[in-house]
């Protein structure tokens, strides 16, 4: 009668479910590791149902059954071998070129040696009998090789999964060592013989993986929902966007067709009184009028265009704006960005705030200053962007708020609006020698 051990039943059984949860797992996540895992349970579920039907816990005594005693080195080899690999491809180390690479290697070769010379002795001579000098020299050699790996993966994987999985195997190593001590000295350790310590050791190794997994996927989910928070930020300001172009198109087109109806009537009035001056001179007004909201609406339709999102655009698009401004004022300009900066993608409401904050900047700059000079250089402070508009002007009074823009309205508060909008801080510094503004905000 087969002689049904409670230890190796009970792990059988752990580890059969488990092989079969995480098959099912990994069909529904397509999660690679799952199935590493899997096939490593499902050999050493195997490897216990080959020990149980054969009732042999004792690797030394003899046997005239040639296919046990090939077959239980060959199992044992498979278990290992599906061990390593998941271990390997777990920790990200399976094929990465370097020195734990090269034990991986070592560790197959002198796996498939000593399986090769198990096999030829049993062919050669027949089952009996194993050699203790070459069962010892061999278990010691993989136990070491393994051991040494991981401790080479400790210093490089350093996350909290990485590093349970670790833990859990070298508690598989261990037990792997302490079995061998008990099998090559004939002798049990706490009442157990060496393969009832060698599966305690993996059922140990499945309890540490199922919480470093459980962890796994606590912190993917984590991560995930801060995916979805961080998107839904987004389409959120992407919508505050929107809404707040909508109410500037609103306002702006609204007041400039006013303004436009309103030196319409008092032209038609002038041309009636037969003032052709005055008439010109309403006409003239609605034709900049007209040209500003132009200008306007193309502006915003550059932002609001997903092509522009690269820096070379966005600052080509600057200069190409500073450059037309200032050169029609006779104002030299002198800019400079951190070739960095090229490199990276701005999104529309980034694009659109520092776009407007630079035109409200300039075009106060060319109004009211009466500069000669203006420097702009935009560089990489840590992870915040800073701009920096100096020029040689005469300089206002920050403190009296008063600085309007083009169209009537108050310059300083919308530039410190859009500031706000970046999660950026805006500082004006002016004196009688000119003025100096900064902006500075975080990019990611």
């Amino acid at each position: 009668m087969v002689q049904l051990l409670f230890i190796e039943t009970f792990v059988f059984g752990a580890s059969t479910i488990a092989a079969v949860y995480n098959f099912v797992w990994y069909l529904q996540q397509r999660d690679k590791l799952l199935f590493y895992y899997s096939i490593h349970l499902l050999s050493l579920a195997t490897y216990i149902a080959f020990k149980l039907l054969s009732n042999n816990y004792n690797p030394f005594l003899p046997t005239d059954n040639i296919w046990y005693y090939v077959l239980e080195e060959v199992l044992q080899g498979a278990m290992v071998t599906a061990y390593i690999i998941f271990a390997a491809q777990t920790l990200e180390v399976a094929f990465h070129k370097n020195y734990i690479r090269t034990l991986i290697f070592i560790f197959f070769t002198f796996s498939v040696g000593f399986l090769g010379h198990h096999i030829y002795d049993a062919i050669l001579n027949g089952p009996g009998v194993k050699s203790l000098e070459v069962y010892v020299i061999s278990r010691f050699t993989l136990v070491g090789i393994a051991t040494l790996a991981l401790l080479l993966v400790w210093q490089i994987r350093r996350s909290t999964f990485h590093r349970t999985i670790i833990i859990g195997s070298f508690v598989y190593n261990f037990s792997w060592l302490v079995s061998i001590v008990s099998l090559s000295t004939q002798t049990n350790m706490l009442g157990l013989n060496g393969t009832e310590l060698y599966l305690l050791g993996c059922l140990l190794d499945i309890i540490i993986f199922s919480s470093a997994l459980g962890y796994r996927v606590k912190t993917m989910a984590d991560e995930k929902n801060e995916l979805v928070r961080k998107e839904a930020e987004a389409r959120l300001a992407i919508e505050k966007t929107r809404t707040g172009i909508a109410m500037n198109l609103h306002d702006d087109i609204g007041s400039v067709l006013s303004s436009m109806s309103v030196y319409g009537e008092a032209a038609k009035r002038a041309l009636k009184e037969n003032n052709v001056g005055k008439a010109d001179e309403l006409i003239e007004k609605i034709g900049i009028n007209a040209r500003e909201t132009m200008d306007n609406m193309s502006d915003i339709v550059w932002t609001i265009n997903p092509v522009n999102d690269n820096g070379i655009k966005l600052f080509n698009k600057i200069e190409a704006f500073a450059s037309s401004v200032l050169n029609a004022k006779e104002i030299e300009l002198k800019f400079d960005v951190d070739n960095e900066l090229y490199e990276k993608d701005f999104l529309m409401p980034v694009r659109q705030n520092v776009f407007f904050i630079f035109k409200e900047i300039i075009t106060n700059c060319v109004k009211y200053s009466g500069a000669t000079i203006v420097g702009v250089t935009f560089t990489l402070n840590s992870k915040n962007l800073l701009l920096l508009v100096c020029d040689n002007g005469k300089g206002f009074d920050t403190k009296n708020n008063q600085h309007k823009n083009a169209s009537g309205g108050n310059g300083l508060k919308n530039i410190q609006e859009r500031a706000s909008v970046l999660n950026g801080t805006i500082e004006i510094k002016s004196s009688a020698n000119g003025t100096e503004t900064k902006l500075e905000f975080p990019i990611t």
